[in-house]
């Protein structure tokens, strides 16, 4: 594997940390009720979360890393509404997601390679 498709690979891998971290820090939130520690390991993951999104950046386009960075935080923090603080998901919402699934899909499809 040559140097170029390892950074890329790498980037992604920091992508998927910056996702994780901000699906964290939101269930913290939800968690935490008010505390203040609570609020402290927020600002924690969320610091987390913009770090390594800041890395993937610098291999990824800004569009596709943002667009991923986000649809897939959001749906993971639907996920996590549901299976873990017992909320309902509606017919509307699945649907939502999976727009937003194929709408990462065609950006990723769409992104223009570095040579």
């Amino acid at each position: 594997m040559n140097l170029q498709k390892r950074k890329t690979i790498l980037a992604y891998i920091f992508l998927v940390l910056a996702i994780f971290a901000e699906v964290l820090s939101t269930g913290i939130l939800k968690a935490s009720k008010g505390s203040l520690y609570g609020y402290i390991l927020i600002a924690i993951f969320i610091s987390i979360s913009y770090y390594f999104m800041a890395l993937a950046i610098r291999k990824i386009q800004v569009g596709a890393a943002y667009a991923m960075w986000e649809i897939l935080g959001s749906s993971c923090i639907v996920l996590m509404s549901v299976f873990i603080f017992d909320e309902i998901l509606t017919t509307r919402q699945v649907i939502g997601i999976l727009f937003a699934i194929i709408g990462i899909i065609l950006i990723n499809i769409g992104e223009v390679k570095e040579k």
